[in-house]
């Protein structure tokens, strides 16, 4: 095997570590010029906007949403220890969504020893097991906001939100669904912080409630700058040899300007 393909093993084998992280794909601008072409990083961390991992990309499908609706795959330019770079093409003006979503779960187990990224059956030692879905979108807009925003994309488990968060001031409100299965997803946390807040001085986030009967929450975002909004819902799998609970999440990240 070559000292590449030897390379790209090890960071995939690196990544098994970022299951249980919190994800986002943050580009360089969030209202890039006309055509133009965007970088953007997929990554993930135990620290809100800072990288420490690269996600599990063998897991994860990569899409972009254009103002005019249609939907197409993206690629990977870079891949590093912390994070995937993705060229992101901004075709002309309206609000884009980049987004990824597992198609596969991730499994992590409990022993003894540690964590160990495999179902339960496979480990010895089990103190409990689980098993992970997610999903990540991103919003952007070039020129002028488009409707594009409030496409529902079809995840396994997804936050739509139901106004164009691209085009909010501070104080506004943002009103969201969540959904599970494509059904609204109701009962389930949701959390939200903007960057530079310190998670770890404070006993709750900016954003700390849950979605009503139908899924739905309506968030105020008091402060300007980036913000990552996040859906987690947790359920027990008692009958699955594999693991003993399901723990899914989804995000949104987006930019409010002053």
């Amino acid at each position: 095997m070559n000292k590449p393909c030897l390379i790209i093993l090890a960071l995939f084998f690196l990544c098994g570590v970022a299951s249980a992280h919190d994800y986002w794909i943050m580009p360089e601008d969030f209202q890039p010029e006309e055509s133009s072409l965007l970088n953007a990083t997929f990554g993930c961390g135990h620290t809100y906007f800072v990288s420490e991992e690269l996600p599990d990309i063998t897991k994860f499908v990569i899409m972009m949403n254009i103002p005019d609706g249609r939907e197409f795959p993206l690629a990977l330019s870079r891949v590093d220890s912390k994070a995937a770079t993705i060229p992101v093409p901004i075709l002309g003006k309206g609000t884009y969504v980049i987004s990824a979503s597992s198609i596969m779960p991730s499994y992590w187990t409990s022993t003894r020893k540690g964590w160990v990224p495999l179902p339960k059956n496979k480990v010895k030692n089990v103190i409990k097991g689980g098993k992970y879905f997610k999903s990540i979108k991103t919003f952007l807009t070039a020129g002028s906001p488009s409707d594009s925003f409030k496409k529902h994309f079809g995840y396994r488990i997804e936050l739509v939100p139901q106004k164009n968060p691209t085009a909010l001031k501070p104080g506004e409100e943002l009103p969201l669904v969540a959904f599970y299965k494509g059904k609204p997803l109701a009962g389930a946390t949701l959390f939200g912080l903007f960057e530079g807040f310190n998670s770890k001085e404070h006993e709750t986030f900016p954003i700390d409630e849950k979605t009503d009967e139908q899924g739905k929450a309506t968030v105020k975002l008091n402060k300007a700058g980036t913000w990552l909004i996040g859906i987690k819902y947790q359920f027990n799998t008692p009958d699955n040899p594999d693991a003993d609970y399901e723990n899914d999440r989804a995000y949104i990240m987006f930019n409010i300007e002053e």
